[in-house]
Parts: C-alpha cells; sequence; structure tokens
C-alpha cells in the first residue's frame, strides 16, 4: 500500500513538473522574455531543447506511473535525474544574478526529486 502511496505522489509530482517546466519556457518565449534569443541563440536553443525535453519526459513518466505501466518507476528515475541537473544549473543561473527566491525554489524542487527518487529506488 505505502509503494501504490509512493507511487501516485511521485506521477503527481513528475506531472507538475513537467507541465511547469513546459509552461514555463511558452510564457517567456510568447513574452518576448528570453533575451538569449539574441544575444546567445545557439547556447539558448540547445538549453531550451534540453529543458523541453526533460519537462516531456517527466511529464511521460508521470501519466506512467499512475497508469501503472511496470516499468515507469525507471523512467521517473531518469527523468528526475534531468530535473536535478536542471535545477543545480537553474539555481546557478539566478544565484548569479541574486535572485534569491528563485534558488530557494530550486533547491526546494531539488530536495524532493532527489527525495522521491530515493523512495522509488529502495
Amino acid at each position: 500500500m505505502r509503494k501504490i502511496v509512493l507511487l501516485i505522489i511521485s506521477g503527481i509530482y513528475a506531472i507538475v513538473i513537467g507541465i511547469g517546466i513546459l509552461g514555463l519556457w511558452l510564457l517567456l518565449y510568447l513574452t518576448k522574455q528570453i533575451p538569449e534569443l539574441n544575444s546567445e541563440p545557439v547556447a539558448i536553443g540547445f538549453h531550451i531543447t534540453a529543458e523541453t525535453t526533460m519537462g516531456v519526459l517527466a511529464l511521460l513518466s508521470g501519466i506512467f506511473l499512475l497508469i501503472g505501466l511496470s516499468w515507469a518507476p525507471y523512467f521517473f528515475v531518469l527523468s528526475m535525474g534531468l530535473v536535478i541537473y536542471a535545477v543545480i544549473n537553474s539555481a546557478g543561473y539566478y544565484g548569479q544574478r541574486k535572485q534569491w527566491t528563485f534558488v530557494i525554489m530550486f533547491g526546494i524542487i531539488l530536495i524532493a526529486s532527489v527525495s522521491l527518487v530515493i523512495l522509488i529506488i529502495i
């Protein structure tokens, strides 16, 4: 029973993270808040591609967990690995700009993601 609850919580978490990152990049693009598109188009293009991939995989892993696919926990661990990397990287980006609220938010996501991965694999 505990494992089922953990899978449901992890699934919902992954869906929220996936939708959140995809929605954030869409919002930033539509409101023209990505200055790097002009100053560093190649670098930001690869960055957006990586984070979009992460968002899609997180969203899919959440769906797969909720529908109960046997291999979904492995897919979840993969997608959370991408999330863990991204939040550490993003915390550095916002920390450099002294935007501590974002750094704290990414720290919370980091702790939650690492915790869920550990709980899923034990």
